[in-house]
């Protein structure tokens, strides 16, 4: 990752030492570059990492080169004799070893090698910190390092601007300092902060915590991860805090609760798994939830298909014309299951919407009535009869009966048009007493006709025919007494050779007008 060259500078004449420390063996890294001179004249001093200066055989103005070269941070190392060693009692504080004369070479170079490796120990320390610093800075989010003790010890960019003190402001000072509280202060508000490093110190395991910070003059909202620093016997000597601001995703979210809140209809939110995470209050009302019985739940126990949904109110489901639609009994909601995705297209979750349509559906549903029901019975009309029959076409055991109510013409002339509609209104009422109300229509007029979609028997329809003969006479002698009205009725049955609806009806009415034309007849 890096390369280091060691510029070595050797004051006075030794070449035996130097041929000695070229041999040496470079640390990984690292290369070295001797120069010996015996005159520091014009030399920039400042390019030399370390040193080694013979005080017996170098220049005489040499210590007054020492200062400087320390202030560079240059590693100084003396050589001295015994007979200039009085010197060394003079500038041995500016010093970093000391070598002594006739040399050793063994500990010269024992020396010198442990000394490269204290610089590689230096230099591997300072990229490490220079690879912590780059890291942390370049986060958004606070980074902190505390002692036990609570002082600061390292922070990043992030935490300056938040605290909008320098970093060597911040460096060894306390909460209360840093983040501009009095004691008092913080003893009244929302703060945990000391008080969770606390936890985690005791712990002695990173936990999560929603903290309120004091940032100038605002507060902000963060969620802060804090986890104990070990030494290399297991002791906390620390903490390290990592902070995430979410005031502005929390504004957003009580926005968006105030607008789920808003909507006119009730509204469901799921994570993908469908579990629950939200629920405005028109959805509690309706369904009659509390809000603890929904959060953390799966949606499936209250939306299943297979079952009904019963909160004090049965709530049944059905799929009307590619819809989803719930009914109780007195109000119909329709479903729409919308997919939440994120920024990336992701799919993250899904939201419910319960659309109250119960006025909407009523009247839907009156006028689908108003289309295929006669308004004067409420008996299905002739547009019903053409649509049941395109759904369900005849088969073979499918029966038809049709009715006319002879001098039906001379009661509206006689009588009027009142009458002669609560003469249609009993007789409708009649059949229904008779007949389910799905297999009877008005034609038109005195017209009206019963269809039996599956009979058991060919005898049936004729059975059902006399069976209407007799109760229609019962009851219009009874009702209608003062009128000459009777019922003519013609019989059709599918069979083998019933092809379509026209054939089994052009039956029906042949033998309808065979029983008039008998009537006359007698």
């Amino acid at each position: 990752m890096y390369h280091r060259q060691l510029d070595i500078l050797i004051v006075g004449s030794q070449p035996q030492l130097v041929a000695t420390l070229r041999a040496l063996p470079e640390q990984e890294n690292f290369s070295h570059h001797f120069r010996p001179e015996k005159c520091l004249y014009g030399l920039d001093l400042s390019k030399f990492a370390i040193a080694i200066i013979d005080f017996e055989t170098a220049p005489s103005d040499v210590c007054d080169h020492i200062p400087s070269m320390k202030k560079n941070g240059t590693i100084l190392i003396g050589c001295f004799s015994a007979a200039n060693f009085s010197l060394l009692s003079e500038i041995h504080h500016h010093l970093d070893l000391v070598w002594t004369k006739p040399f050793d070479e063994e500990k010269v170079v024992a020396s010198f090698t442990s000394l490269q490796e204290r610089i590689k120990r230096q230099e591997d320390a300072d990229l490490t910190e220079a690879y912590l610093d780059t890291l942390i800075d370049s986060l958004p989010d606070l980074v902190w390092f505390k002692d036990a003790r609570g002082s600061h010890l390292k922070v990043n960019d992030s935490f300056t601007k938040a605290v909008n003190k320098s970093k060597d402001d911040i460096q060894g000072r306390g909460h209360y300092y840093i983040w501009g509280l009095e004691p008092d202060e913080y003893a009244q508000g929302e703060y945990i902060c000391l008080e969770s490093e606390e936890i985690v110190l005791n712990k002695r395991e990173t936990c999560l915590f929603d903290e309120t910070v004091k940032c100038g003059e605002e507060l902000r909202k963060f969620k802060t991860y804090k986890s104990p620093v070990f030494d290399k016997t297991g002791d906390v000597i620390g903490t390290v805090g990592f902070a995430h601001d979410v005031t502005d995703l929390q504004n957003l979210m009580i926005e968006l609760n105030i607008l789920v809140e808003s909507l006119p209809f009730a509204v469901l939110v799921t994570d993908k798994e469908k579990v629950i995470t939200n629920a405005n209050q028109k959805f509690v009302d309706i369904f009659l939830n509390e809000r603890s019985e929904l959060i953390g739940k799966c949606v499936e126990d209250f939306l299943d298909e297979s079952k009904k949904y019963n909160r004090r109110k049965t709530w049944a489901f059905n799929e009307e014309d590619g819809s989803t639609l719930m009914h109780s009994d007195n109000r119909v909601l329709e479903l729409h299951d919308e997919k939440l995705l994120d920024i990336f297209g992701v799919f993250t979750g899904h939201i419910y919407l319960f659309v109250d349509i119960t006025h909407e559906y009523q009247f839907k549903k009156k006028l689908q009535s108003d289309a295929n029901t006669d308004y004067l019975t409420k008996l299905n009309n002739r547009r019903n009869l053409q649509h049941q029959l395109r759904i369900r076409p005849p088969k073979a055991d499918t029966a038809l009966i049709l009715i006319d109510l002879d001098s039906f013409k001379q009661v509206n002339d006689k009588f009027g048009h009142d009458e002669g509609d609560r003469v249609l209104v009993e007789f409708s009422r009649l059949l229904r007493k008779i007949f389910p109300l799905e297999s009877l229509f008005r034609l038109g007029g005195d017209e009206f006709a019963v269809l039996l979609p599956e009979v058991i028997d060919v005898c049936q329809p004729d059975e059902c025919a006399e069976k209407l003969r007799k109760k229609f006479d019962q009851f219009f002698s009874q009702q209608f007494a003062h009128t000459s009205i009777t019922a003519s009725i013609g019989v059709a049955i599918g069979l083998e050779d019933c092809s379509d609806f026209s054939g089994l009806f052009k039956r029906a009415d042949m033998a309808l007008y065979k029983e008039k034309r008998t009537k006359k007849a007698a």
